[in-house]
């Protein structure tokens, strides 16, 4: 299989920049609209030092559907803490177009266990 395509989009429409404004907006827009289930997961903690990986970027063909859906998915490690907390989903159509995003918290993070 050809790669070519895939790696020419990355260089255009940089997804990894996009996913990353895109995680930040997801995060203050949590924040913001749902100031208590935020407040459970980071309390007062300062967010700031989130540092934000590469994981991966997938072309997806989702067979799920009647006519399967294609997308390409871009996706961030989110550490905090030095600890891998969650991954960010990023997905997007083929012309560059955000179609919808995930924020994915790790089962066993720092902020999914109980105290």
């Amino acid at each position: 299989m050809d790669t070519t395509e895939l790696r020419k989009f990355i260089d255009e429409k940089q997804p990894f920049e996009k996913a990353r404004e895109g995680f930040w907006n997801w995060i203050n827009t949590w924040k913001e609209e749902d100031p208590e289930d935020y407040f459970e997961a980071f309390r007062n903690e300062d967010i700031s030092s989130i540092e934000l990986t590469n994981q991966r970027i997938a072309l997806v063909i989702n067979c799920r559907f009647d006519t399967p859906i294609e997308f390409l998915q871009t996706t961030l490690n989110v550490y905090f803490k030095e600890s891998l907390i969650a991954e960010y989903h990023y997905i997007q159509d083929f012309s560059g177009k955000a179609i919808d995003d995930v924020l994915s918290f790790e089962k066993y993070s720092i902020l999914t266990m109980e105290d």
